[in-house]
């Protein structure tokens, strides 16, 4: 008999996972470490899964040649147009995408390369039920290339010894950077003396604005995944997004995934790379329950003196 997932309860959230185009190894390793019960499953079982969807991922290469090139990009309506010079004129929006050249279109979804194999349903089910009847331009402008922050929460866990854990409820949380500064710079700061610097060290949310890297001739999703799969699976075409236009492999590296850059091969050579559209295929994905888990970033510090001998 065949092992099959735990049947999912109200402690669980789920996941959908891409097969296909991703490795076996990391497919198992998914399912043992993150998968409820997954340790407990049939691995054979679970392998087999991958191979069927290895098996269908193959034959695309060749029933689907090329359909992810010269992807058409769309103007941006006029209805968007100052929400979009909003979001340019914002310091954080210009920070974020100040590495390679940027431009604003109307993306294809159906034609975007897929970088990222998991898909939180809650996540995703929210969205969607958001997506009663067709958005306007604006609310789709809103969605897809929000002026605020994330609703998620950001508290500290825990402060002690130079070390401070930050948790969110969104996945979005993340280290900010680090910055010097002139102390007088930073209200409600009250150092012990006569401060002259500060360093920032930024926890928070992302622009998290829904993003793609254009190199040679391929439009490949950066962020904002579960919304434009939400869109997708509304019958929604295409989608209002920051183009960050890619000229030399190095900038995919700049601005990228990290996995984007490490397997390029995957997403810019093969004749058909994975899709995002793929999530929609039974074929190429299973779903699995998990545990909710929650974002932590811990962030420590140290400093040290000493006495230099000037000549």
């Amino acid at each position: 008999m065949k092992s099959a997932p735990p049947s999912p309860n109200k402690t669980l959230d789920a996941e959908l996972h891409l097969m296909g185009a991703t490795r076996l190894g990391e497919f198992l390793q998914f399912v043992r470490q993150r998968a409820a019960g997954g340790r407990a499953l049939n691995e054979c079982d679970v392998a087999d899964q991958w191979r069927a969807a290895a098996l269908y991922y193959e034959g695309l290469q060749t029933s689907q040649a090329s359909v992810a090139d010269k992807p058409r990009v769309l103007p941006i309506p006029r209805a968007m147009q100052t929400h979009i010079s909003k979001l340019s004129a914002l310091p954080s929006f210009a920070a974020t995408f100040s590495s390679v050249p940027i431009a604003f279109g109307m993306v294809p979804l159906a034609q975007l390369v897929c970088a990222q194999f998991d898909i939180t349903m809650s996540t995703l089910d929210a969205l969607k039920q958001s997506l009663q009847g067709k958005p306007s331009p604006l609310q789709l402008a809103k969605l897809c290339l929000p002026l605020e922050p994330s609703h998620g929460q950001c508290v500290v866990g825990r402060e002690s010894h130079g070390e401070y854990v930050f948790h969110s409820n969104s996945h979005d949380l993340r280290f900010l950077g680090a910055q010097l500064v002139p102390a007088a710079n930073i209200a409600g700061y009250q150092p012990n003396g006569h401060a002259q610097a500060a360093i920032v060290l930024g926890v928070g949310f992302s622009t998290n604005v829904l993003n793609v890297l254009r190199y040679s001739d391929r439009l490949v999703l950066n962020n904002g995944y579960h919304r434009a799969l939400a869109l997708l699976s509304r019958g929604i075409s295409h989608a209002p997004c920051v183009v960050q236009v890619c000229s030399h492999w190095e900038d995919v590296g700049l601005c990228g995934m990290r996995e984007i850059f490490d397997n390029g091969t995957v997403y810019f050579s093969k004749s058909r790379p994975p899709l995002l559209r793929d999530y929609l295929e039974p074929k190429l994905v299973s779903q699995w329950p998990l545990r909710p888990v929650r974002k932590q970033i811990s962030i420590a510090f140290s400093h040290a003196s000493a006495d230099i001998a000037q000549n």
